[in-house]
Order: structure tokens, then C-alpha cells, then sequence
């Protein structure tokens, strides 16, 4: 299972580069891949009794409180996250994803007032540290591939980390406040999100509304569009698809490492781990 965390974390940033068609509508990719996450969160709650349980005492009002912001909050992520994947190379994508840790700290305390240790403090540090290095001026990929924009894909990447950190600390609040099932939460997220996707789409309020009714909403999809759709132990799949993602953009794309990016690897790297590693003590 971790092994197969590693490589999705690894291959999805390259994979959603070269698969994935410019021309393709952000809409239609986020508002799909939301729909996988309610057929599979479907499927699991009832495959057993989960389902039947929750939906039993299932409240709307409870919905709009513990999804509600969240599903907002991914939404806009997700949108931000696919625009992030077309202006960055992979590596430097999935370094400054990690800034999420940085952010989800800061939620959760503010939020639920969950502390860090000193070693967290640290780590957090050193993950902050990382995501200067790759994104100071050449903090690319040294053979000068062409990018379309690239500060708007860092700051697209930055503002998604900060979203995730938020949407994680609101989650945290209903799931260990408030008992709600994380498959029951996972969703209402996905289906919240949906639904204000397609509302935005058809009321016009969506950059994609034009072109979805000029070219259709599966504008540059092709077959091969469907493919990047989809504890400590969980810490360390990550640092291994990082040092993956490195590897493939090397071999397979032959595109070489800034200095930058190559400090900033490791610094993350360890930044994650030390802050899985060591959690405050409990008093």
C-alpha cells in the first residue's frame, strides 16, 4: 500500500504534464475527479454497515457545518492544484506541495489549538526553507524548458497548501469534535464540491462557462486524460515519491536539477519527517 502511495506521489505531478492537454477545462477535470471520490466513497460505506449508520441520523444542518467552508476550500485547491501541475516541472511542484504541513499547523492551532513540539517547530523550518529555495529566480529545471507562467504556477501551488491547511484544520475539528465518519465527511466534501462546480458552470460564474458552451466540456480530453485522475510510515512513501518524481523527471524527461531544487529536496525531505517524528508530548 505505501509502495503504491510512493509512486502515485511520485509520477502523478509528470503524468498530469504530459497527459493532460492544456486546451483541457480545469472544470472538467476537477468536477470529475470530485465524482470518482463520491462513487468510491459510496462504495466503500456500503460494502459493509457503515453506510446504513450513518445515513440513519444523516442532518442536513450537520452537513453545512462540518463540509460546508471544506468543501469550498478543496474546491478552490483542486483548481489551483491543476493549474500549479501545467505552469511547474513535477519536482518543484511536489516541494512546495509539502508547504501544506506548514499551513495545517497553523490552522490546527488556531482552530482546535494543537501545539507543536520543538522538533516540529524545526521541521516546519526547514520544509518553509525548501520552498524559498525552489522558488528563487532558476529554482527549475536547468535545461530551460519552457513554462507558461511560472510565477502564477507558484503562487497557484502556495495558495492550494494554504487552502489544504485550512480545509484540514476545519476537517480535524468535525471529525474528533464533533465524531463525524471520515468517509461520511470525505463525501459530503466531494458532493458539495460538485455541486457548486456545476451551479458555477451554469449560472456563468465559472472562467470555464464560455468555453464549455463554445467547445463542450470534454474540450482536449482524450482517452489517456483518465490516467492521473485518482503516519510515519505514510511520511516516508512521501519522501520516497519525491526522490522518485527527481529520478523520472531525469531519466525519462532528461530534464537536470537546479542547485536550488537539489538543496531544497533533502530540507523537505527531513522537514517531514522530523515533524511526523516527534509530537508533542502529551501531558
Amino acid at each position: 500500500y505505501l509502495t503504491i502511495i510512493s509512486i502515485q506521489f511520485g509520477v502523478q505531478p509528470l503524468l498530469v504534464k504530459q497527459f493532460i492537454d492544456k486546451q483541457c477545462m480545469t472544470s472538467s477535470v476537477v468536477l470529475c475527479a470530485e465524482m470518482a471520490k463520491v462513487v468510491g466513497c459510496l462504495f466503500i460505506m456500503f460494502s459493509d454497515e457503515t453506510g446504513k449508520r450513518c445515513f440513519s441520523n444523516w442532518k442536513m444542518q450537520d452537513c453545512l457545518v462540518a463540509a460546508g467552508i471544506p468543501s469550498v476550500t478543496y474546491l478552490i485547491q483542486n483548481y489551483c492544484v491543476q493549474v500549479a501541475y501545467q505552469n511547474l516541472d513535477g519536482v518543484v511542484f511536489n516541494v512546495l506541495n509539502q508547504s501544506k504541513v506548514l499551513f495545517t499547523a497553523l490552522f490546527s492551532f488556531l482552530l482546535n489549538g494543537r501545539t507543536q513540539s520543538s522538533y516540529q517547530c524545526v521541521a516546519l523550518l526547514l520544509v518553509t526553507a525548501g520552498g524559498i529555495l525552489v522558488s528563487l529566480p532558476g529554482g527549475s529545471v536547468s535545461d530551460g524548458e519552457h513554462q507558461e507562467n511560472r510565477p502564477w504556477g507558484l503562487f497557484c501551488a502556495v495558495l492550494a497548501s494554504g487552502l489544504s491547511g485550512l480545509g484540514s484544520g476545519i476537517t480535524e475539528w468535525a471529525l474528533q469534535k464533533h465524531g463525524r465518519n471520515s468517509f461520511l465527511l470525505s463525501l459530503e466534501l466531494a458532493s458539495m464540491g460538485c455541486i457548486i462546480l456545476i451551479l458555477t458552470l451554469l449560472l456563468g460564474l465559472s472562467p470555464d462557462a464560455v468555453r464549455m458552451k463554445e467547445s463542450g466540456f470534454f474540450l482536449g480530453w482524450e482517452v489517456t486524460t483518465v490516467i492521473p485522475a485518482g503516519g510515519v510510515r505514510k511520511v516516508m512513501a512521501t519522501i520516497c515519491g519525491l526522490i522518485l518524481t527527481c529520478l523520472l523527471q531525469q531519466i525519462l524527461l532528461g530534464m537536470h536539477l537546479s542547485w536550488s531544487v537539489l538543496a531544497a529536496v533533502p530540507l523537505v525531505a527531513g522537514g517531514i519527517y522530523l515533524h511526523a517524528s516527534y509530537p508533542p508530548r502529551t501531558q
